[in-house]
């Protein structure tokens, strides 16, 4: 079963200055032929975009957006792209057609029609990187700042890393044709997106904070390598980029480590505003910072060895192919929680994947006799 990391920041709110409330806009825009969908934050000062992921939609970044509109007291603007949430996908359009130019056509569309066609600021994550760079590269006037956090970017994505994906997404491809349009022109389209990118440098006036998550998405170390390569050489070629490494963190950097985030975006944000705002919001950066940070580690030593702790800690041993390490933890965690369905489970899983049947079998049903809706103990049991 998954394990979903909790929502650190709810009981973070009350040591922020409060701002009162802020109006909030949930809206569908027609951009041309389909609907985007937007979620804006209300504030004063330059507007900040955040561009999520692939197969994310803008829900990924809500656990961000209430301390970052008090510590910035600014407009935050996330949205669906085509496909993805509640935006639709044009009717009219087809696979070489619904790509990241009409993507980028339909946001600056919605955009202008929201009255946010003019100063800006950018926060990507992966995929994401590619929409703020194209976008970046479209109103070099426009973008004040941007902030990349584990982003994409097109050095990485070379021909020979696109080939091995496309040949690897064929049967996901085929799948989403029918269940999720959004994600079935993404993948098809992602060499058309990754050149349409190359084709439009980063402007070198932009200055940028990127944010490297310190553990790679995937088990391979020569992949690791390249991906850090490509964002040194990137921030390396102009003296107006940062980077910083988030220590600990993987790729969803932003929700393992809020603060960090919180702070990185504010203190690119700062330099929009004048010398006495700019000195306000980097103040409250600072204590949302320090009290989230202090938070955070209580937290963790609260979290050590606990059943969710060493439900992961099987889970990250089983993908580095560690399987009889990733018993063992499963096998403890068994013996430390012995009413939890979901330990036994888990350890059905790893035998499953150890070759090991019989013993798979028996604790799925212990699993089911602990949790009689564990339908996904069910579902396997039917298979074996």
């Amino acid at each position: 079963m998954k394990l979903y990391l909790a929502a650190l920041l709810l009981c973070l709110l009350p040591l922020v200055p409060q701002r009162g409330h802020a109006q909030t806009v949930d809206t569908l825009v027609d951009v041309g032929g389909y609907r985007l969908h937007f979620h804006i934050i209300k504030g004063k000062g330059t507007p900040i975009l955040f561009e999520a992921g692939g197969g994310d939609d803008a829900r990924v970044w809500e656990q961000l957006l209430t301390p970052l509109a008090q510590v910035t007291g600014t407009t935050l603007i996330t949205y669906d792209r085509a496909g993805f949430g509640k935006s639709e996908v044009s009717r009219e359009a087809d696979d070489t057609q619904h790509g990241i130019l009409s993507g980028m056509q339909g946001l600056e569309t919605g955009l202008k029609k929201l009255g946010y066609g003019k100063e800006i600021m950018l926060v990507a994550h992966s995929y994401g990187g590619l929409y703020s760079s194209l976008y970046a590269a479209r109103h070099p006037k426009q973008v004040k700042a941007v902030v990349l956090l584990d982003a994409m970017l097109p050095c990485f994505a070379t021909d020979d890393f696109l080939a091995g994906m496309m040949r690897d997404m064929q049967a996901d491809i085929a799948k989403n044709k029918t269940e999720h349009r959004g994600r079935y022109y993404q993948t098809l389209n992602y060499p058309a997106t990754v050149q349409a990118v190359r084709n439009a440098p980063f402007p070198a006036s932009i200055p940028v904070m990127d944010v490297v998550a310190e553990q790679f998405f995937i088990p391979n170390p020569t992949e690791a390598a390249r991906w850090k390569a490509c964002h040194q050489q990137f921030v390396s070629a102009q003296p107006n980029r940062e980077s910083l490494t988030a220590y600990g963190c993987g790729h969803y950097l932003f929700h393992e480590n809020p603060a960090l985030a919180v702070s990185v975006i504010a203190k690119a944000y700062a330099p929009t505003r004048g010398p006495q705002q700019r000195a306000d919001l980097l103040q409250r950066s600072l204590r949302y910072s320090v009290e989230a940070t202090n938070e955070l580690k209580k937290r963790e030593t609260d979290y050590r060895h606990s059943e969710s702790d060493l439900n992961s800690w099987g889970y990250t041993l089983l993908r580095q192919g560690e399987t009889q390490k990733a018993l063992e933890i499963f096998k403890l965690n068994t013996v430390l929680h012995p009413q939890s369905g979901n330990a036994f489970d888990s350890l059905a899983e790893a035998y499953l994947t150890s070759g090991n049947k019989e013993l798979a079998k028996a604790n799925y049903k212990k699993s089911i006799e602990l949790n009689p809706k564990n339908m996904n103990a069910v579902e396997v049991l039917k298979t074996l």
